[in-house]
């Protein structure tokens, strides 16, 4: 009987639990590209478990795949978390330098006047991905009013940048052994069965959520049924919040669901469900943003006078960019065109 191999049995186990999370993930979400590289992550977790069984011949590719990982973990937690229109253009490149630096190398045979460029760089921006993701966990984490799903991606993205983390940085460095990194995995492994099966259909940002109705700058007028289903603390709430609105506070430049929830003098979680159950809100953001342009489109149209920057910057907007594509997101028109012709889309031909 062979003696008992700790490795192989961590990393036995691990590929098994990336196989179901792959089947689930594939039969239910596959249609969005999240769940395509969550799963290219968990093959890149897999490369990562059998390298050592792998031939000789195959580790150079091998090593390849796994500096994939954190521009994996990056992508996974930037489509997760941030809205896409919010640009990243600087760290998409770094993310694909990443690990095509590496297979260049390879592929051109490994010269030593390329190494600092193709290997070494690279090799750093790793860790600088690694931080990025776990960076856009935490900083958007608040901005979903969903709480079920904030606890579910967050721990997603936590529990698989932890073990990402531990294992890049343990291997680099020379801290730790095999073993701890393929209890990481494992470990990471389990939290992420365990999340999935609590509530799959929360997980992944499916399909496109149906645009909540138009904010409008006097929110006297709630739907019957949605005070109804408020508690009498809800519906004093909901009004406090209102009046602070109508007032223009969502103006504040960086304003914040903490912010707002000090300035009304109620707990965040209670706040989040507010909007997100009385206003059918599912993103805080989004909430703002319907405010700003709200008022924004109003005074495109009822002060022609008035440059478009400086309307931006009254209502809340510090750059023109961010100003643009809030407005084109909800009235599909950019804030000139919208202007000129009043509020109507123009006619193509």
């Amino acid at each position: 009987m062979p003696p008992f191999d700790p490795l192989l049995f961590f990393a036995a186990f691990g590929a098994g639990l990336s196989l179901i999370l792959a089947a689930i993930i594939a039969r239910d979400f596959f249609h969005t590209l999240t769940a395509r590289l969550f799963i290219l992550l968990l093959v890149a977790a897999n490369v990562h478990l059998f390298h050592p069984w792998l031939p000789q011949a195959w580790h150079g590719y091998s090593f390849v795949v796994q500096s994939a990982s954190p521009a994996l973990f990056w992508m996974c937690c930037r489509l997760t978390f941030v809205a896409p229109d919010e640009p990243r253009r600087l760290l998409w490149g770094l993310a694909f330098y990443s690990f095509l630096g590496p297979l260049l190398y390879l592929l051109t045979g490994t010269p030593d006047g390329l190494h600092l460029l193709l290997k070494g760089i690279p090799q750093w921006l790793e860790y600088l991905l690694i931080l990025a993701g776990l960076w856009e966990v935490i900083s958007n984490w608040n901005n979903d009013l969903v709480e079920a799903r904030r606890r579910l991606r967050g721990g997603v993205m936590l529990a698989m940048g932890l073990a990402v983390g531990w294992g890049i940085f343990s291997f680099n460095m020379r801290i730790g052994d095999s073993t701890s990194r393929y209890l990481a995995l494992d470990v990471s492994m389990l939290i992420l069965a365990w999340l999935l099966m609590q509530g799959r259909s929360e997980l992944w940002r499916l399909l496109p959520q149906p645009a909540p109705a138009a904010a409008d700058n006097n929110m006297d007028h709630e739907p019957a049924f949605t005070t109804l289903a408020l508690s009498q603390q809800s519906c004093e709430e909901l009004q406090m919040l209102q009046e602070l609105m109508n007032q223009g506070f969502y103006r504040r430049e960086n304003l914040t669901l903490a912010i707002l929830a000090q300035e009304l003098g109620i707990p965040e979680y209670r706040l989040r469900a507010t909007i997100n159950k009385a206003l059918n809100y599912n993103n805080f953001n989004e909430y703002i943003n319907e405010l700003r342009i709200g008022e924004a489109a109003d005074r495109l149209l009822n002060e022609a006078e008035t440059p478009i920057t400086n309307i931006a910057l009254d209502v809340g907007y510090r750059t023109m960019s961010s100003f643009n594509r809030a407005f084109r997101k909800i009235h599909h028109s950019t804030p000139s065109d919208y202007r000129e012709h009043r509020g109507q889309p123009p006619h193509n031909g």
